[in-house]
């Protein structure tokens, strides 16, 4: 249960201003593929590229989170990314839920229909879904044609598939497809990773899992520096439960486990959960999702200076993902927020 901050009087440190690294403001989104398909993709294309290194335009694929398939989920940091001029790939790789509905009973029909559909459940078919739509939003805005450096980011279940992204896709797509670097937000070591007992049997009644997604196997395929941005009081994945796959399965030597911590010294507080990276989870009721999700969205410190600026420091500033540094801030009063550490 998260606990009211301490002093209401003290504010939380300010959101900081991008606006000298907002070098396209503007920009375009289009939609390609069917929501109950599961071939769904959002594109952001930014109006004055972001270009390095002799025209290299820079671009994320950005995988979300288990059933989180809504891009509001995470909009501001989808925009974070295309205002400085990198186009950003959004794969809704599963059925439905491609967007807010405003009606909690819709919502859960389109969640059933993204967890549940098709039967047996294939995690397998999820990513190569999200292969697929990437490759299609590469060749909608032409990606293809230049030598574009690719990023990946995900969260949740996205994570893991971030991080199996090299063993699914090396055979599918060119070269300029696969990362230069990976970070990502509280993932799961493997698709069917704590699931909850009462999902778990509705899962099993509807034919269980097909098939799995796991780093245990698909680790061999990192090659490239890896963040993982964990938080301590994530209760869907502790902390502990990456030490034996980061250690063992995890190939890159270029490798780091980032660690936040709750803080709720004042006003605003900051819950280092399992949705530390999502920003909107006004779908369900706020209780719903502590309990459904572990923790509810909202864009904070914790994004701010935390997941956004890791993706950040490996971009623009051109940082080593297993060598980043965190300035927290501090509270109004003048008390710094609790460090990141590094724990693997």
């Amino acid at each position: 249960m998260q606990n009211l901050p301490q002093n209401l009087n003290i504010k939380s440190p300010l959101k900081p201003d991008y606006s000298n690294i907002y070098t396209s403001p503007n920009y375009q989104i289009k939609t390609f593929g069917e929501c109950n398909q599961g071939s769904y993709v959002k594109i952001y294309i930014p109006d004055n590229p972001d270009y390095k290194n002799e025209n290299i335009p820079q671009a994320v694929i950005y995988l979300h989170g288990f059933a989180l398939g809504a891009s509001e989920i995470y909009s501001t940091h989808l925009e974070h990314l295309v205002k400085q001029g990198y186009y950003v790939i959004y794969p809704n790789y599963q059925r439905g839920f491609c967007e807010f509905s405003g009606c909690l009973l819709k919502t859960i029909l389109q969640l059933s229909e993204e967890i549940l559909h098709p039967f047996p459940i294939s995690p397998q078919s999820w990513i190569n879904s999200a292969i697929h739509s990437a490759i299609n939003a590469y060749q909608q805005v032409n990606l293809f044609a230049q030598n574009v450096d690719t990023y990946l980011f995900g969260h949740s279940l996205g994570g893991l598939f971030a991080l199996s992204w090299n063993y699914y896709a090396q055979n599918q797509v060119p070269v300029n497809m696969l990362p230069k670097q990976i970070v990502v937000a509280d993932p799961i070591p493997a698709s069917d990773s704590n699931i909850p007992a009462f999902v778990r049997s509705v899962i099993n009644k509807v034919g269980g899992f097909k098939d799995q997604v796991n780093i245990q196997e698909t680790g061999v395929g990192l090659n490239v520096p890896v963040a993982i941005l964990h938080g301590n009081e994530d209760t869907v994945i502790p902390k502990q439960d990456w030490v034996t796959p980061f250690n063992q399965f995890i190939a890159t030597n270029h490798k780091k486990m980032y660690l936040s911590f709750t803080d709720q010294h004042g006003l605003e507080p900051m819950y280092a959960n399992h949705e530390q990276a999502t920003i909107d989870t006004s779908f369900f009721p706020d209780f719903l999702a502590k309990a459904a999700l572990d923790g509810v969205g909202r864009e904070n410190n914790l994004n701010w200076r935390y997941i956004w600026d890791a993706l950040d420091q490996v971009i623009r500033f051109g940082a080593r993902a297993d060598e980043l540094q965190f300035d927290m801030g501090e509270w109004s009063d003048g008390q710094l927020v609790k460090p990141i550490e590094v724990y693997l």
